[in-house]
């Protein structure tokens, strides 16, 4: 069927310009799969068009999802002036936490309230400028979305608005099926298979590594192998206290997709500490690829990992330690969290993701 009225609809495309972290992870796979549903018969008459900045992008391969750069400013002044400029009159989705405050006609999607709940983890310039930004935009957009019941209760709290303000709306986690894994990262760096226990952090100190640190230094699992990947951004995130690094923790910072996925598919589990998360989008993916999940008692984190994973105090090393040696003891305890794993993360689908949250949009263009 043939609509000659497409109703038009803008995107917030600045997260084409960033790294790729958990919230540029939403929005690529979420538009991602948006695409493909634009191919139904009931969202025909929508018309989306990704505005970004005139800077160097990642180019998703989108079929009916437009990219079109506009503007002379780049970050937070080209999502302010330039997109604000170019958006007037339409609505505009913006996924990634911020939009323009100006901009009224905007559904948003703020993920956690982090730099409000931990502002110690973010430099002063990063946390003032993103803590007025998303106070109104949370506060003005027609539509509000978070990724969690956690993260709608915390942004609620710190915006001082309505419980009900913000509609949940979670992650995927199946992104990973369409990778191929290169296990070449397990050569390289020596590691063989179910020898090792992956962390996946940066050393933003919410994020808690050194806990894993803590308990590596334990007597009881000092012969245990912990690999940890992940950026540390630090223009943005300020540095955790320095430690003294044991023998049995190896860093190897960035890994790609086909990497990371290689290395959830042979450690013999996951190690999630963090003491603060919207989401937890690790502990999804170690899920789907088969890997089973200790993981911090806090945060968004039991929503994701539900009765699938083990949980422990990330503030007590003592506690990790423990969780170690008994699950490296009980090799039926480790096969039947593999199941229930897989089990857990097919709750999680992008496909729904995407759909529940055009069908959101759809409801404001009614």
């Amino acid at each position: 069927m043939r609509f000659e009225n497409k109703k038009t609809i803008y995107i917030n495309g600045r997260f084409l310009t960033q790294p790729i972290t958990g919230t540029q992870r939403y929005a690529l796979e979420l538009l991602s799969h948006i695409d493909i549903l634009l191919e139904e018969e009931k969202y025909a008459h929508l018309d989306l068009v990704c505005l970004v900045p005139r800077e160097p992008f990642t180019r998703p391969k989108w079929k009916n999802i437009k990219i079109i750069p506009v503007g002379i400013n780049r970050k937070n002044l080209w999502e302010q002036i330039d997109l604000a400029f170019f958006a007037r009159g339409h609505l505009l989705f913006s996924p990634v936490n911020t939009g323009p405050i100006f901009h009224r006609r905007q559904i948003v999607t703020i993920h956690d309230a982090s730099v409000f709940a931990v502002p110690g983890a973010y430099s002063l310039g990063f946390r003032l400028k993103y803590q007025l930004i998303i106070n109104l935009v949370g506060k003005s957009a027609l539509l509000a979305l978070t990724v969690s019941q956690f993260s709608k209760r915390e942004i609620a709290k710190y915006l001082k608005v309505p419980y009900d303000r913000f509609y949940v709306i979670s992650h995927g986690g199946d992104h990973l099926d369409d990778v191929v894994s290169d296990r070449q990262v397990l050569g390289r760096n020596k590691i063989e298979k179910n020898g090792y226990f992956l962390t996946v952090a940066s050393n933003s100190p919410h994020k808690n590594f050194s806990s894993v640190i803590r308990a590596a230094q334990k007597d009881r699992i000092k012969g245990v192998r912990f690999i940890a990947v992940g950026g540390t951004f630090s223009r943005i995130f300020q540095a955790a206290k320095s430690v003294n690094m044991p023998e049995n923790v190896q860093l190897l910072g960035y890994v790609n997709d086909c990497e990371l996925k290689a290395l959830y598919e042979n450690a013999v589990g996951l190690i999630f500490p963090s003491l603060y998360e919207g989401f937890g989008l690790p502990v999804l993916e170690a899920m789907q690829a088969g890997c089973p999940v200790l993981c911090a008692n806090s945060a968004a984190l039991m929503e994701v990992g539900g009765d699938a994973v083990l949980y422990f105090d990330p503030l007590n090393p003592d506690d990790l330690a423990s969780l170690i040696d008994r699950f490296l003891a009980d090799q039926s305890l480790r096969k039947n969290m593999v199941a229930r794993g897989l089990e857990q993360s097919a709750k999680f689908r992008w496909e729904v993701t995407a759909r529940n949250t055009l069908d959101k949009i759809i409801g404001l263009l009614q």
